[in-house]
Parts: structure tokens; C-alpha cells; sequence
């Protein structure tokens, strides 16, 4: 009976994560705000919850902001990649309205399929990994479609989400903050299939940078 009320209990753990991660979810909703913002917050708040699932977490403000602070550049220019990307499957839809119904459903829905899988992946790598954004979407794309299973489990997370935004939508903050934190165990799964591989990749990459700053000098 003791156990039951032990702090170090897995139950009481996993719901303190759940409290942090409802927490975390009004200091997105509030750093999103602008819009233009919403990149690095999401990549601040996949940071947070990396950590939670490797039990690696420390403080909830001082990560987030470190983490926000830390990839605004690049999660900003992702984001504005990524609001492109909408727009210009939007447009083509538009552009192919002469086909038939079913050949435009088809591709559109590969499309979509394709631009949201990379995107399951492509904020967690932003947010554990150094990489420039050409390796962060070749990364991404590579995951997607090599772990098809996990793909579809976590569109369905993030589904599920969605559904709960539209019946309880003066909290959607707190679906899309659950729907990250659910998604990132199963992204970690697929980051241990990668270890070694994403390390050699970083490394490589931070060497060159450094090359970089040093003929600078």
C-alpha cells in the first residue's frame, strides 16, 4: 500500500509528466501566438517531452525557453517552409480541377500523406539534433516512409487529437500538448534505429562548422 503513494512510483511519475505536459501547453499556445513563432515553440515544446520519455527532464521554463531561444533561426525558416508546403498542395489541388475526381483525390491524398509524415518527424529531429534543414528533411522523409507503421500510429495520435480539439476546442492547446507528448515515445522508437547513424551524421556536421568558424578567424 506504501508503494501506491511513492513519488518514485511509475503511475505517479507518468501522471507529473502528464501535469508538466499540461503546463507546457499553455506556455506554447502563449509563445505561438504571433504565429510566425509557432515553428520554434513546437520545437521547444518536442524538446521538453524528448526529455521526458528518456526521464532526462529538468526545469519546465528554463528548457523551454533555452530550447526556443536556441532553434528560433531555423525552426522559423522550417515553419515558413512548411506553411509553403500547405499552400502550394492547396494550389495544386486548384491547378488539377480539370481531372477526374477520383485521380485528384489520389494524389492529393499521397501528397498529404507524405507532407504530414515528414512532418511527425522533422520538429523532434529539430529538436534533439544539429542538422542544417536539407538533412532535417531528408531525415524526415526517410523516417516517414521507412517506418510506415509508426507513420500511421501517429497520425492517428495526432487524429485523435484533432477530434478532440473540435468537441473541446477552448482547450485545443492541451490536445496538440498531449498528442506531442504521446508522439514522442513512439518517435523515440524510431530514433534508436538511427542512433548511430544520426550521431556520425551530427558530428560530421558540427565538425564542419567548426572548420568554418575557424577560417573565419
Amino acid at each position: 500500500m506504501s508503494r501506491l503513494f511513492d513519488p518514485e512510483n511509475k503511475f505517479w511519475n507518468f501522471i507529473g509528466k502528464i501535469a508538466d505536459v499540461t503546463c507546457m501547453s499553455f506556455l506554447w499556445v502563449g509563445t505561438s501566438l504571433p504565429l510566425v513563432t509557432m515553428g520554434a515553440a513546437t520545437t521547444a515544446f518536442y524538446s521538453y517531452t524528448m526529455h521526458q520519455v528518456r526521464d532526462t527532464e529538468g526545469g519546465i521554463l528554463s528548457g523551454y525557453f533555452k530550447a526556443f531561444r536556441h532553434n528560433f533561426k531555423k525552426a522559423t525558416l522550417l515553419w515558413l517552409l512548411e506553411v509553403a508546403g500547405l499552400v502550394g498542395v492547396w494550389t495544386l489541388f486548384l491547378f488539377l480541377g480539370g481531372l477526374p475526381a477520383v485521380l485528384i483525390g489520389a494524389l492529393v491524398l499521397c501528397l498529404a500523406f507524405l507532407f504530414l509524415g515528414c512532418t511527425f518527424y522533422i520538429w523532434p529531429l529539430l529538436a534533439v539534433f544539429e542538422f542544417p534543414l536539407k538533412k532535417l528533411l531528408t531525415n524526415s522523409f526517410v523516417m516517414a516512409v521507412g517506418n510506415l507503421p509508426v507513420t500511421l500510429t501517429l497520425a492517428l495520435v495526432w487524429a485523435l487529437a484533432g477530434v478532440g480539439c473540435f468537441y473541446l476546442s477552448g482547450v485545443f492547446f492541451v490536445w496538440v500538448g498531449l498528442a506531442i507528448f504521446v508522439s514522442s515515445y513512439f518517435v523515440d522508437m524510431v530514433f534508436k534505429k538511427y542512433t548511430g547513424e544520426l550521431a556520425e551524421e551530427e558530428a560530421a556536421w558540427k565538425q564542419k562548422q567548426e572548420e568554418r568558424r575557424q577560417r573565419k578567424k
